[in-house]
C-alpha cells in the first residue's frame, strides 16, 4: 500500500486554525510536510492572482496530538503566508536555523488580530511562532509517519 502521499485519493488534512478561533488559541506539531501552492480565492476557489501571476503560500502538514474522531491522525495543515510566514521566519531565525525543515517541531499561535487595509478585507491575523530544528528522533518520528501505509 502506498502513503498517504502518494495515494491517488489521498486524504483530506484539517486546517490548523479556523476561522472562528479566539486568540490564544495555539497549535504544535512536527513539520511532515511541505508544498508551494497558490492561494485561492475563498468566493470563487480560482487561484488570487497579482498582476496576472498566482500569489504563492506555502502549506505545511504537521503532526499533532489532535485527533477528533478515530480516523484522526492528528495531521494539520498550515497555510503560511502574510503575518504567518513572517512569524514563522523570525522564529527559524531566532533558532539559527536557516529554513523550515521537515522534522522541525513548530508552535504557532494566534495572537490576535491587526488593522484591516480598508472595509473591503477582513483585518489580518497575527502570530507568535516557536521553532526548534529537527533532530535525529523527530526525523525517524516523520519516516515512521509517512510510511506507516505501507505496511
Amino acid at each position: 500500500m502506498t502513503s498517504w502521499i502518494m495515494a491517488e485519493e489521498p486524504k483530506v488534512i484539517r486546517s490548523a486554525f479556523g476561522k472562528n478561533d479566539e486568540p490564544g488559541t495555539t497549535v504544535a506539531g512536527l513539520v511532515v510536510s511541505q508544498e508551494l501552492t497558490a492561494q485561492k480565492d475563498p468566493k470563487t476557489g480560482k487561484p488570487k492572482l497579482r498582476q496576472g501571476n498566482p500569489i504563492r503560500q506555502l502549506e505545511v502538514v504537521i503532526l499533532t496530538g489532535w485527533q477528533t474522531d478515530p480516523d484522526d491522525d492528528g495531521a494539520r495543515k498550515l497555510f503560511v503566508r502574510g503575518n504567518l510566514q513572517k512569524a514563522l521566519k523570525a522564529a527559524i531565525l531566532a533558532a539559527g536555523d536557516s529554513d523550515l525543515r521537515n522534522g522541525a517541531r513548530v508552535t504557532i499561535q494566534y495572537t490576535g488580530t491587526g488593522t484591516a487595509f480598508n472595509a473591503d478585507y477582513a483585518p489580518p491575523k497575527l502570530y507568535k511562532a516557536k521553532y526548534e530544528p529537527p533532530n535525529d528522533a523527530s526525523l525517524a518520528e516523520v519516516a515512521a509517519y509517512l510510511g506507516a501505509d505501507d505496511e
